[in-house]
């Protein structure tokens, strides 16, 4: 798990029945400097987290941490 991919989960973990929009996970789990150089940073590693099954992704583009997930 890549250093992004930690910083998603360990994000999301502290609301785990919360479905949050890309913006506000790149925007929130990282330093707002962070966010400001690069907004989409985030898009990769959700996408891989995704595929891993340790993030769900709802029809509405939302995400939230599986509970199936080894917390």
């Amino acid at each position: 798990m890549t250093d992004a991919e930690r910083e998603i989960i360990e994000f999301l973990k502290h609301s785990p029945d919360t479905w949050f929009h890309r913006k506000e996970i790149s925007r929130k789990a990282r330093r707002r400097s962070e966010y400001e150089e690069d907004p989409h940073w985030a898009n990769a590693p959700l996408a891989s987290l995704v595929d891993q099954k340790h993030v769900l992704q709802n029809d509405s583009g939302l995400y939230q941490i599986s509970p199936n997930f080894d917390r």
